[in-house]
Parts: C-alpha cells; structure tokens; sequence
C-alpha cells in the first residue's frame, strides 16, 4: 500500500467512522496549551483536529510526499501558525520540545499488519513526556472463524475452467493472500483474542518481533468453514473503535485468511490455527497461516511466493 498516493488518503479521510473517533478522542485528551505529535500525519486531518481541541503546536511527521497535501489542508483550516509539517522519517525528526499527546493511526486490518508500531515506540521514548498520553490505547487483534459464502463462490469460479481454459493457478494463488474485504460474513466459532499491545509500555523490541498467535477453535454449529477474520478494537479515550464483524462499515473493513477451499463442519467441530504476521518493509507484514482439521492434512498459507 502506497501512503505517497492521494487514493488511499481519500479513503481514509472519507472513513467517517475512524475520523469521529479519533476527533472525540483528541478532543478529550487534549488542552489548552498541548504539544502534540502526529506521527505519520497522511493529510494532515488528525493534526488539525488536535489544534481544533486547543494545542499550542501540533508537529506533524509524514515521510511520504502526501505531506504537501497536508500542508494545503492547514492552510486552508487557518492552522499553519500552530501546525508544523515535517516532512521526513520520524527517525530523523528533531523536535524542539516533549510531546503532552502523541497521535498515530499506525493500525492495519488487525493492528500491528502496517508494521507501524516499532515507529510509534520509537517516537514515544523519544518525544512523549513522562505521563503523556497516546491515541489510540491498548489495541488487541482478534480472530474468528467464518462463513464467507461469496468468496467461495469466487474461487471456486476459478476451478470451473471457465472458457475451457484450466486457472487452477489462480485459485490456489487467491488462497495464498490476505483480503481486506467488506464482503459479509458470518461467526462460525467466537472469536478468540491474537495479541494485544498498550503503547505506552511496549518496548521496541516486542514492537519489532514476529507475532505469532496459536488457536484452537470449536464450531458452534453445522457451516461451511471459509477461512478465518481478523479485526481490532482499540481504545479511544474511554471510547471503543473496531472494526469488528457487526460493528459499523470502516475502511479496514475486515481481514480475511481463506482455507484452500471451503469445509463442511457441523456443530463441535474443532480446528487449530497458527498464524504468523512477520514484519517486512516499511509499512508491511509477511504472513503464514496453518490450519489443522481432523481427519484432513494441515493446510499451509504462505503470502511471500505469491507477492507480486
């Protein structure tokens, strides 16, 4: 995902969901004279909402090239006296002073899949002063098994030989990679918790590691098992933003790591899972998924052979 390109900014500043919840956040934890650091600003939204809510000067750290954009949408809020556009890494900023609040949207489809958060702590012990806070809080990933009948009926298009040609390759392929889909989709087992992380206490290096969650589901009724949800909820002052299956629409809508093909289970099923989010390049995780069910061979999903 390009965060230099307008397009993705645009859909998620048309996000009204993840906006308002971080406006009421910022406007809680924000006062009269704050400094604040928006680490990786984008268009520079979440910067002016904290100067709206009273802080003195707002430092806004965008390493891409969408931090000119930032700096029109300041100006044309009458923010630029109170707003700083640093247009770099945050690992080369140098601010002049200690941060009250630090702002960050550095989640992913489940939190930690944007491989932002080793940044954030970076900027926390840097720059955030003793007691300060961070937005968004403690943010925990989830994982569900479910039922998603359209992308089934996707990949098994695939494997009709549609105008007699055989694309077995591209149906095994679209079961190698994650989707950040709004497709619906329904609980087969309850979701059970992956990780979670408070950012103001984890260190650089449990940041920085591979996450790697270790699952054992059991079917609450008779499905046909398509593969496995993820989502977050994170803490927004006291509020809640998630991007859960049956809460409001976001732009994350939800992450979905497909079997190879759809199973029937009936009600007391069990299934196990290993999934693997490993850290890759800036912005971007590598991720494995092994599913184990009875009586069938455990099914191997690897993202990296299948990146184009």
């Amino acid at each position: 995902m390009s965060y230099g390109k307008l397009g993705v900014h645009r859909w998620m500043v048309g996000d009204g969901v993840r906006n308002e919840a971080f406006r009421r956040a910022l406007g809680k934890v924000v006062k009269p004279g704050d400094v604040v650091l928006d680490l990786g600003a984008g268009t520079g939204l979440l910067s002016i909402f904290a100067a709206a809510a009273g802080a003195r000067r707002v430092y806004a750290v965008e390493r891409t090239g969408i931090a000119e954009v930032a700096r029109k949408m300041i100006d044309r809020n009458g923010y630029t006296s109170v707003i700083e556009v640093m247009a770099m890494d945050v690992e080369d900023a140098r601010l002049p002073e200690k941060v009250d609040v630090l702002v960050s949207e550095w989640m992913g489809g489940f939190g930690v899949d944007e491989n932002i958060l080793p940044a954030l702590v970076i900027a926390r012990d840097r720059w955030l002063k003793p007691g300060g806070t961070i937005v968004p809080g403690r943010t925990t990933a989830m994982l569900a098994p479910v039922t998603v009948p359209s992308f089934d009926r996707e990949v098994a298009y695939w494997r009709t030989k549609p105008h007699g040609i055989d694309m077995e390759v591209i149906a095994r392929m679209t079961t190698q990679e994650m989707f950040h889909t709004q497709t619906p989709m329904t609980l087969v087992a309850a979701p059970q918790r992956m990780w979670s992380h408070d950012p103001t206490t984890v260190s650089l290096e449990e940041a920085d590691q591979p996450f790697v969650a270790n699952l054992t589901f059991t079917a609450t009724r008779p499905a046909v098992l398509s593969g496995f949800a993820a989502w977050f909820t994170a803490d927004m002052a006291g509020e809640e933003l998630t991007n859960a299956i049956g809460a409001p629409d976001t732009h994350w809508g939800r992450s979905l790591f497909p079997l190879a093909g759809p199973v029937e289970v009936v009600e007391g099923t069990r299934f196990d899972i290993e999934l693997r989010c490993e850290p890759s390049q800036p912005g971007s995780c590598e991720m494995t998924w092994n599913v184990a069910l009875a009586g069938r061979p455990v099914e191997r999903h690897d993202t990296r052979p299948h990146r184009h």
